[in-house]
């Protein structure tokens, strides 16, 4: 009689703890369209009239540009970009190494993080890369991510007005 009850104990304990444990697993969900077109729209409006121009996405790819090239010679190679993604992954596991701390180092490992967090730079993963070095010498220019930014541009631009908005990014066609 006493084992079953220890074995029924162990049981309700399980349960209890496994649906408080519940809503957290809820919470990460995948996010919505929506809520991915609004990110994306508060990242690239630098305006606030919630659209994205062209220029918003030239400045941002110029931006972009400027953080990827490391040895500031106007060219971003593959190793550049390797390089800013592992100094991002090495910011990341500071950042997880002093959640559990308080104070100063967790602030500044935050701001190491968001300092170094990678933007999107047209042309990083290695088929866009090469696609977008027009010239092939390996390395892409200023002006071959613009280029690029200006295609991901006309391509988000689903309706042709000119301008990106949040419906841009929902709709399908």
């Amino acid at each position: 009689m006493r084992k079953n009850t220890l074995i029924l104990g162990a049981v309700a304990a399980s349960l209890a703890l496994t649906s408080l444990a519940a809503p957290t697993f809820a919470a990460r969900q995948r996010p919505t369209p929506e809520q991915r077109a609004e990110w994306m729209m508060k990242r690239l409006d630098a305006n606030g009239d919630k659209k994205v121009s062209l220029e918003e996405i030239q400045a941002r790819a110029s931006e972009a540009f400027r953080s990827f090239d490391a040895d500031g010679n106007g060219q971003v190679t593959r190793d550049e970009i390797e390089a800013k993604r592992q100094a991002f992954r090495e910011a990341r596991k500071e950042w997880r190494a002093a959640r559990d701390k308080t104070g100063a180092e967790q602030t500044a490992a935050m701001g190491k993080l968001r300092e170094m967090r990678p933007v999107m730079l047209p042309g990083m993963r290695p088929r866009v890369f090469a696609t977008a070095d027009t010239d092939k010498n390996g390395s892409l220019s200023l002006a071959e991510v613009s280029e690029q930014a200006g295609k991901m541009f006309k391509r988000r631009d689903k309706n042709g007005d000119g301008f990106i908005d949040a419906s841009d990014f929902t709709r399908k066609i």
